[in-house]
């Protein structure tokens, strides 16, 4: 019975042994052995071997059958992705929103130091302001100066008055007690008695130096009297007051010359103001720099928030037709084929080994099996022949 046995079951042995001798020689050794100076057959194994032209075939592999330009746009395209893609961006957007002021803050302090014509162009604004001084001309003319104001300004400007015929009459007793007004009061009644005697000649040189001397002194103390009177203070400032409404109701009139000349120093100015600023750097001008900051935080934030998810679609969608534009550039920006290569090469014979195994482990331990069989049917013909 034992004859009968023995010969498959040593040829399924030498079968399964030599199959699996066989592929372990694929990985083993990693490296070459020598023996009196020269080197033993079959050392490495086959795959450390010949590891760069396995790394440049999986890399012709990879380039040309699995990472092509065909299958990326086919994939690119796939409902799922672009889903994925758009997710992606409003998640972005999202994390942008949140974080603006940061974002914004350290976008100023890379451009801190140029100036900020640098950074907006200056004919834009000089042509803006122009544009903005023209339609608030517009607006004006034609309306009263009272529409113009907010009535809190108005109720400002009549307490200013009283509280400033105060300091006017304080300030006329001032100026009647200092010797050169009452000089020029003099010279006034003078020049005017002068003018009297050409009409009356026998009017008198000395009467005119009287008149003139007694006519100032009495004049600057009628006024003197007439400032510290509560009712003449009362008298200037109703009469300021009038005048005050009077002007309140005038209508803004910008089509004469006056009108003209003001708004051409208007625009001069600014213009001047404008090109002064824009030669300066940005951290020169923190309230520039904290407006900018706080205005496009509020107002980028805002816009997010409403029309994310539009924003969103959009630029997921423009994305994609970049990346189907330039594919051909990234492919060969990505140099697939030397990138897979290098990495092969770069890996431990382990790990290439180990990565082998998983892909073909199944088939590898078949291989075993049916050599054993092979073997095993050699020795059962052997008995039977």
């Amino acid at each position: 019975m034992i004859e009968y046995l023995l010969p498959p079951t040593v040829g399924a042995f030498i079968g399964y042994f030599t199959n699996y001798l066989a592929i372990k020689m694929l990985f083993k050794p990693t490296r070459p052995y020598y023996l009196l100076g020269k080197k033993v057959p079959l050392t490495p194994g086959l795959i450390p071997a010949k590891r760069e032209k396995l790394a440049e075939a999986i890399g012709k592999v990879v380039k040309e059958n699995l990472l092509t330009e065909e299958v990326l746009l086919k994939r690119l395209n796939e409902e799922e992705v672009k889903k994925s893609l758009e997710s992606l961006v409003s998640s972005f957007l999202k994390e942008v929103s949140q974080n603006l002021e940061l974002y914004v803050e350290e976008l100023l302090q890379k451009v801190d130091d140029k100036p900020l014509k640098q950074l907006i162009p200056p004919e834009l604004v000089l042509q803006k302001e122009e544009q903005l001084t023209e339609e608030l001309l517009k607006k004006l003319h034609g309306r009263r100066i009272k529409e113009l104001l907010p009535p809190s300004l108005q109720k400002e400007l009549e307490k200013f008055l009283d509280a400033k015929v105060e300091e006017l009459a304080e300030q006329l007793i001032k100026e009647v007690k200092r010797p050169e007004f009452r000089e020029l009061i003099e010279t006034i009644i003078r020049e005017n008695a002068q003018k009297a005697k050409a009409l009356f000649p026998l009017i008198p040189d000395n009467l005119i130096e009287t008149v003139a001397e007694r006519g100032s002194l009495l004049l600057t103390e009628l006024i003197e009297k007439n400032a510290n009177n509560p009712q003449f203070r009362a008298k200037v400032s109703k009469t300021l007051w009038i005048k005050l409404q009077e002007l309140l109701q005038k209508e803004v009139n910008l089509k004469n010359p006056t009108a003209e000349k003001l708004k051409e120093l208007t625009t001069d100015f600014l213009k001047g103001k404008t090109q002064e600023l824009f030669n300066r750097k940005l951290k020169e001008l923190p309230k520039v720099r904290q407006l900018v900051r706080e205005e496009f935080s509020l107002a980028a934030k805002e816009f997010l928030k409403k029309n994310g998810d539009e924003i969103a679609k959009v630029a997921a969608e423009k994305l994609l037709k970049v990346i189907e534009k330039e594919l051909p550039v990234i492919m060969a920006s990505l140099d697939v084929e030397n990138m897979v290569k290098e990495r092969v090469n770069a890996l431990p014979i382990e790990e290439v080994e180990e990565i082998v195994l998983k892909l073909i482990k199944e088939e590898l331990k078949y291989i075993t099996l049916v050599g054993a069989v092979l073997g095993a049917l050699i020795g059962a013909v052997q008995i039977i022949l």
